[in-house]
Parts: C-alpha cells; sequence; structure tokens
C-alpha cells in the first residue's frame, strides 16, 4: 500500500483508516478546523494518523491521500512540518508550498491547504508564550518594538537551501523526532523533559535572529553564571506581586513554562504546588507585616495586600499556619 511510501516521527505503526470523517476530528482536537474535503473517491480515499502531546502541545501526524483543508481565524500560530508530498497553503493573495525537509509558521489569519498524497506534522503555537520564551532567553525586561510583528508573520524555512537557519531548523525536527521516540516509554518521560520549551525557544531564536546578537547573549551568560533561569525569575515575579491574583494561567503566560511544566517545576525544586508555595509566601509576608505593623495598619488591609480577597479564609489559613489569630497578633506588636 502506498502508506508504506512515507515516514513519519510520530507515526510509529501507521494503519489506515477510510474515514474522512475520523481525519477530520483527529485535526480539530489541534487545530480550528473547519472544513475537511477528500479530493478522490471515497473508497480509494484513507489517512492514518495520530494526536502526541508534547508538554503543552498537541501535535497531529498524518499520513494521508490528497485532501483540502480549511481553517478559521486562531489565537494561535499555525506550524506545519513537511516529511513527504507537497502541501499548499492560501493565506490571503499568497501560497506557501511545504514540501519535504520545509517548515512553515502560519500567522493567526484564516488559511486553506490543500495536499497531495503526503506525511506531515501539525501543531499550534501560542503567540504569548512565543513572546515569553522569546523575552526569557535575550534577558529583556519590556518587550523589544517591533517583536510582536515580527513573531506574527508568515514565515517558511528549507532544511535544503543552506540559510542560516538550517541548524535551528534541524534542531527543531530532532526535537519532535525525539517527542515520538520517548513517547514509548510513556508521556510522563516527554513531559519530564519539557520538550514544548525546546520548540518554543528555537522557534522563538528561528524568527528573532537578534536573540544571538552579542548584547542579548552577554545577558543570558551572565544569568547562568549566576545560576538564575526562567524559574528563578518566575519566583523573583510572584514574590513582587503577591497583592496580585496569581493564577496557574497568568504564571504560564509570564513563563515559557506549560502548566503542566510549572506543576512539576514547583514539586521538583520547592517540594509543593504553585498554588501552596504562593499560599505560603503570602502568609509569611503577612506575619512580617502583622509584626511590624504601620500607622493605620489593620488585619483587613494586611490582608488584601498580601492577595487575600477573603478576610475569614485568610484568618482561617494563618491560624492553621502559626496557631495565633491574626488579630492578635497586630494587638500584641503594636503593644510591643
Amino acid at each position: 500500500m502506498e502508506l508504506s511510501r512515507f515516514s513519519n516521527p510520530l507515526l510509529h505503526e501507521p494503519q489506515p483508516s477510510f474515514d474522512h470523517s475520523h481525519c477530520a476530528a483527529l485535526l480539530g482536537e489541534t487545530l480550528p478546523l473547519l472544513e475537511l474535503v477528500p479530493l478522490e473517491p471515497s473508497p480509494s480515499w484513507w489517512f492514518s494518523g495520530a494526536n502526541l502531546p508534547i508538554g503543552g502541545l498537541l501535535a497531529t501526524a498524518l499520513i494521508a491521500r490528497p485532501m483540502r483543508l480549511r481553517f478559521s481565524k486562531r489565537r494561535v500560530h499555525l506550524m506545519v512540518f513537511g516529511y513527504g508530498g507537497e502541501q499548499r497553503l492560501r493565506q490571503g493573495s499568497f501560497t506557501w508550498h511545504c514540501a519535504p525537509g520545509h517548515c512553515l509558521l502560519m500567522a493567526d489569519a484564516p488559511c486553506t491547504m490543500e495536499t497531495s498524497l503526503s506525511s506531515w506534522v501539525a501543531f499550534g503555537l501560542s503567540r504569548d508564550r512565543l513572546l515569553q520564551a522569546a523575552l526569557s532567553m535575550g534577558g529583556y525586561l519590556e518587550e523589544p518594538s517591533g517583536w510582536r510583528e515580527r513573531l506574527s508573520a508568515s514565515r517558511s524555512w528549507n532544511l535544503l537551501d543552506g540559510s542560516p537557519d538550517h541548524s535551528l531548523h534541524a534542531a527543531l525536527r530532532q526535537t519532535i523526532a525525539t517527542a515520538g521516540q520517548l513517547s514509548t516509554y510513556g508521556q510522563a518521560l516527554v513531559d519530564a523533559l519539557q520538550l514544548d520549551d525546546h520548540v518554543y525557544r528555537l522557534m522563538a531564536v528561528m524568527l528573532l535572529p537578534d536573540l544571538l546578537e552579542p548584547k542579548a547573549l552577554d545577558r543570558l551568560l551572565l544569568r547562568q553564571r549566576q545560576g538564575r533561569d526562567s524559574f528563578d525569575e518566575l519566583i523573583d515575579y510572584i514574590k513582587s506581586n503577591l497583592d496580585k491574583p496569581l493564577t496557574l494561567t497568568e504564571l504560564e503566560s509570564r513563563s515559557h513554562y506549560s502548566r503542566r511544566a510549572l506543576q512539576y517545576a514547583f514539586a521538583e525544586r520547592l517540594g509543593c504546588t504553585a498554588t501552596q508555595w504562593i499560599k505560603s509566601q503570602r502568609l509569611d509576608l503577612a506575619r512580617s507585616r502583622l509584626e511590624n505593623p504601620k500607622v493605620g495598619d489593620t488585619v483587613g488591609r494586611i490582608a488584601t495586600e498580601c492577595g487575600y480577597r477573603s478576610l475569614g479564609l485568610f484568618s482561617v489559613d494563618f491560624q492553621q499556619r502559626f496557631h495565633v489569630k491574626p488579630s492578635v497578633l497586630l494587638r500584641e506588636s503594636r503593644q510591643r
């Protein structure tokens, strides 16, 4: 069968299916698919595919007979890697070609895709997480002018054109292949290695090559010599913003970590969940404030400035941690 003509790094034992609705459902889990139309009669049309989580990414691997796909505007970039045959993606008035060795990043506008008998991998990249990865790598505290536009434009890379991005593109493909190889050992291993972080960082450099300029690289090397990384920066951010709501969604957007990787990092480095650690920091800050009150401080004011929206919940948490009521500690501190 023609299935044997192509390989795919995420399909270990491809098996054909002849129902295009199953293919549409598979793609729909990953991308905003509006329509899938086989370009051959139903009896002869087939596909083989699977979805593989790569940390916070969900990649779709397909080997399929010719088809036409239509995608809606989306909140993520569409990444397509060609491994066999050809995919043609049309966005606005421009048509992008993706053959073996090609990689496409499509902006979040609507687009159509038409394929030959082909093998490819596709997934969506979060724009915000891509930007955070770039900021973290470059050591920037604020977003440089023009970055968002450069990260939002459609781009194409080719392993065979000898461009300066060749090694980065090859490394990106190797990361995808590594995820496929390690998935045979279980999903936990893929998640623990945070391969999705590698994908975002490599893509950030491919889109913003100035991240490799000496000034940005010097900042990164300095942080590494000081033993600091993006997790340390996230911890600093939390400590400086304990008065604000700090949800996992907020922390995920402030770091290059996926939610699952974030929880793993807290458990591995601090021995607790992110929520538990934030709660502990808020209570430690509250204790310090109650022991050293300012003029006009009240328990309610201190609780609010330590991130609590409920005075009752604050009192319960404080007593469970320190075995004394916050009002009693504040009164004792004032008398002293």
